[in-house]
């Protein structure tokens, strides 16, 4: 079955926010139906038809946005988003070309970048209604995204939470219902209790170089 949801992010910018993102929507709707480039292509693939084969198959793309996803520039000084070859105008471009539903996921206050500041075959972006994302308060952040993504994505709203390919479940961890989240107890969230964590992937692994 081919993914519904291609999660799209700069590492120079949301660097552990993306894989965290990809790791409560695999929760949420099942590994099966989320891509993310380093979790979901195999070490031998040629990577570049992966990610435009799977990305052509998928319904939805989020693109994960930061303080610095507009602002990340290369060794010459030109910004990333400028260039064709980068992978997440790429990735944005394209599913703006195959008419794929786009969501502007904002993280930690991040704005939408100006039409006139994003190119051409991207300013689309800027008109995109967003939802927000604090990581900090993700147990009210994520139920909306959920929704977001359900009502963009029709053939979603029959994924069932706690499926067999659930990231936790395979790692060992605990799921978190954040359809329950607001019955934890408020003093064990403040002090950083364990229930109100998501577990997270080991994101020291990841590479420096952009999607």
């Amino acid at each position: 079955m081919a993914p519904l949801i291609f999660v799209n992010f700069r590492r120079r910018d949301t660097r552990e926010t993306g894989p965290h993102i990809d790791t409560a929507l695999q929760r949420e709707f099942g590994a099966h139906n989320v891509f993310r480039d380093q979790r979901s292509i195999a070490k031998s693939a040629d990577f570049r038809e992966e990610i435009e084969r799977k990305l052509r198959k998928c319904d939805i793309l989020l693109a994960v946005i930061g303080h610095r996803w507009a602002s990340v520039t290369d060794d010459a000084g030109r910004r990333l988003i400028d260039d064709e070859e980068d992978w997440v105008h790429q990735e944005i471009a394209r599913a703006f070309e195959w008419k794929l539903s786009v969501l502007p996921v904002l993280v930690d206050g991040a704005d939408l970048p100006d039409k006139n500041a994003l190119p051409g075959d991207i300013a689309e972006l800027a008109n995109r209604q967003a939802v927000h994302f604090r990581p900090h308060q993700e147990h009210i952040d994520f139920p909306p995204l959920f929704e977001a993504i359900r009502e963009a994505v029709p053939d979603l709203r029959t994924a069932r939470r706690g499926d067999t390919d659930d990231p936790d479940r395979r790692n060992g961890g605990t799921t978190v219902r954040f359809d329950r989240i607001d019955r934890i107890d408020r003093a064990s969230m403040a002090f950083g209790g364990s229930n109100n964590r998501l577990t997270t992937n080991n994101y020291a692994s990841e590479p420096e170089e952009d999607d």
